[in-house]
């Protein structure tokens, strides 16, 4: 396939983070260091200060402090003191409607006694302040002590190192990351897209309708989820973007593994998802000769069905489509489910899974009743199926 060159200015670029401004984003949380705590001691305490979880980010230093027996004082961030409030049995939304005076009695029933004996990995990145000003580790979550947490970072740079050895430096010196771009220590996940290794999509309503190919991956430093690594679709002028679903790495197995073998994975897992760049440019591309039913209802209706889609982003997607002019298409239901996804604060999961439903459709296109037979009715078809008249021609 030969790859367009449609400059990156048909999209405003600004809404585009450059690998420095991620890797500066990434960097508030590494590198990563430890300080153990075990509970059941009596000596471990814990002090509030009022409004600590106020216009906070998770990644803000909060007025929370821990003495840890034996190592001294630490600062939590507003996301590792509700770890610690979490693992001390008190929901997270319920530990900000305690005074801060019984907050603490609880937490530090929970610590010195209720938990039993258990050591705890506190993640520190940095440094934070005592109440009298004075330079203390800054504690920035709370984990079982048996993660190990793999650099975000490490898997950016792993990334960027296997599209250069395959694609070239002209693909790779042109990496640019989504703002569809979600940091904090639970969950992070950046969508790397690369605008020389570009194809313009024929026949829809837009001129040099140009789409490029990336890597997607998504990490938890806290080991709450695993790693994953798969491929990514990014249309120019609208920022819409769909994930790869039928190029992806599955998930790395933390157990027993080490942050080098994630990190060679993620390489590994970049360059067999490469592989499949331009069978997904040929999956856009098909969708744009399938026409749909008018409005599209009928198929929305299979999709919402048969796919986890939260029922604000159903409706946004139907009107969407309502207001598209002229014959409908599988194009055409892909950009109103990936549009969704691009709605300003939208959280994660559903951005994700709206993402993930463009690539589904990608690669589902192709299986759609034209129409053709005999009360035809442009449904999705099942991903096996056969016409039965053309097994008795």
């Amino acid at each position: 396939m030969d790859y367009s060159s449609v400059p990156l200015d048909t999209v405003n670029e600004g809404l585009l983070l450059t690998v420095d401004d991620a890797i500066g984003r990434l960097a508030e949380t590494e590198p990563l260091d430890s300080v153990t705590l075990v509970t059941g001691d009596p000596d471990i305490d814990i002090t509030y200060d009022k409004g600590w979880f106020e216009n906070l980010a998770p990644t803000d230093p909060a007025p929370v402090w821990l003495d840890v027996p034996g190592q001294g004082q630490v600062q939590l961030t507003y996301q590792a003191a509700q770890h610690i409030g979490s693992v001390c049995r008190i929901n997270k939304r319920v530990q900000e409607f305690f005074p801060p005076r019984i907050m603490r009695d609880m937490v530090l029933f929970a610590l010195r006694e209720g938990l039993g004996e258990h050591k705890l990995k506190l993640m520190t990145a940095g440094t934070g302040e005592d109440p009298s000003g004075g330079e203390v580790p800054l504690v920035v979550a709370q984990t079982r002590d048996t993660v190990t947490p793999f650099s975000n970072i490490r898997l950016l740079q792993a990334v960027l190192a296997t599209v250069r050895g395959r694609l070239g430096s002209e693909v790779a010196d042109s990496a640019r990351i989504d703002y569809k771009f979600w940091h904090d220590l639970e969950h992070t996940s950046v969508r790397v897209i690369f605008p020389a290794a570009q194809q313009v999509i024929d026949g829809t309503s837009t001129e040099d309708d140009a789409w490029c190919y990336g890597i997607e991956y998504s990490n938890s430093l806290i080991g709450l989820k695993q790693t994953l690594v798969n491929g990514y679709l990014f249309r120019f002028i609208c920022t819409n973007g769909a994930r790869d679903v039928e190029h992806a790495s599955g998930g790395f197995q933390r157990r027993g593994s080490t942050p080098e073998g994630a990190y060679t994975w993620a390489a590994e897992s970049t360059a067999a998802i490469l592989g499949g760049l331009d069978e997904a440019f040929a999956a856009v591309q098909e969708l744009t000769r399938h026409p749909v039913d008018s409005g599209g209802s009928v198929v929305l209706a299979q999709l919402f069905r048969e796919n986890y889609v939260p029922k604000e982003q159903q409706a946004q997607i139907a009107q969407a489509m309502e207001t598209e002019t002229g014959p409908l298409t599988m194009y055409d239901v892909m950009q109103a489910t990936t549009r969704a996804a691009n709605i300003p604060g939208l959280s994660w999961r559903p951005a994700m899974a709206l993402m993930a439903l463009g690539g589904y459709i990608a690669h589902s296109g192709g299986g759609l009743c034209d129409g053709s037979l005999p009360h035809g009715c442009r449904r999705l078809l099942p991903e096996d199926w056969q016409d039965p008249l053309a097994a008795t021609e």
